[in-house]
């Protein structure tokens, strides 16, 4: 790469803080690359954080821990079953499938090396169990609790999650049931006290997709991982027809950082972007979704500007709700939608 007109250079420039992002930065830092995230809120953690922070593991080193079987060719007849029915979606095309199934559970086995602590839901069946290759204990792997206080400045930094309790998912789906059983009631004791005695001893769990950025966090940190807030991209740096870098605004002046290897965009969606909206996904309003507020889909419009290639715009992760009256423009702290990720 041409270095010259760069105010800064990396090996590797990350768009978006999001788990894809802290991911990357780690394995780049494990091969001795400098790496810097580049953030455009003044939160860490993309919409991941806000989120069930639940992944879908096929064949992880968890499942063969606790004796559920599974294996590639099982995982592949159920993703064929699934996915492999729409033979107009390019982002899973049988390659790309493929692809996934063998680095999925290295990319397990990578985190955890990484001090990442995972472990796997004992009942989170496949939701179509019943095609072949489905697993009905399930293939989910999710993030241990985590101490926020643990990242000592940084703890202000995390996006929240929705769920704030010092509870596990499992253990929040035990805890609705309090009133009609006695296993219910124990659980609200049991969460309890761990709230009860956090308090006591200086404390803060968070569960879910803060857990697990919590922990890719201080991971990428102690990694030597450079991340940057409140540095939105304003453009790409193109040099010889490549993407060279990125250039934000800083003190009201552009300030280019130039990437050795390649600069990888994991920025979100356009949730928040009602014009993106009436374009992609006609009838869906910025006002049903969960995602995080810096979803406004510029850099996927920047990257389409570049002439990258873009499949399956139209798709959103979404569910059946109601919005009472008066909080219809209240997305951004009640659990609904994530929509255009």
């Amino acid at each position: 790469m041409d270095e010259a007109g760069m105010d800064e250079v990396f090996d590797f420039v990350v768009v978006g803080s999001g788990g894809g992002s802290m991911c990357a930065g780690l394995f780049m830092r494990s091969v001795g690359k400098s790496v810097v995230i580049l953030e455009k809120t003044e939160l860490v953690g993309g919409s991941t954080a806000r989120s069930g922070g639940v992944m879908w593991i096929p064949n992880n080193r968890f499942m063969a821990e606790h004796g559920v079987e599974d294996s590639f060719e099982k995982a592949s007849a159920y993703l064929d079953a699934t996915s492999g029915q729409s033979v107009d979606a390019p982002c899973a095309s049988p390659e790309r499938r493929r692809a996934y199934l063998t680095e999925a559970p290295r990319m397990v086995d990578f985190l955890v090396a990484q001090g990442v602590r995972l472990r796997r839901i004992k009942s989170w069946p496949d939701y179509y169990d019943e095609r072949p290759g489905g697993s009905v204990p399930g293939r989910t792997v999710v993030a241990e609790l985590f101490n926020l206080n643990e990242l000592g400045a940084w703890a202000r930094r995390l996006r929240p999650n929705f769920l704030q309790l010092p509870a596990t998912l499992d253990e929040s789906f035990v805890l609705g049931t309090f009133k009609q059983s006695w296993i219910g009631k124990a659980m609200l004791a049991k969460v309890g006290l761990r709230g009860l005695l956090a308090r006591l001893t200086g404390k803060h769990w968070v569960t879910a997709g803060a857990a697990l950025q919590g922990r890719m966090l201080q991971a990428a940190l102690k990694a030597g991982v450079d991340i940057r807030l409140n540095s939105g991209v304003a453009r790409f740096v193109v040099k010889n027809g490549a993407v060279a870098g990125a250039a934000i605004v800083r003190d009201e002046r552009e300030h280019r950082i130039g990437a050795r290897l390649g600069v990888l965009v994991n920025a979100g969606g356009f949730a928040h972007n009602q014009v993106m909206l009436d374009k992609y996904i006609p009838g869906a309003s910025a006002k049903w979704t969960a995602s995080n507020p810096g979803d406004m889909g510029e850099m996927l419009e920047a990257l389409i500007n570049l002439g990258a290639a873009t499949a399956q715009l139209e798709e959103m992760v979404g569910n059946q709700m109601a919005i009472p009256p008066g909080r219809e423009s209240q997305g951004d702290g009640v659990e609904l939608a994530n929509i255009g990720g």
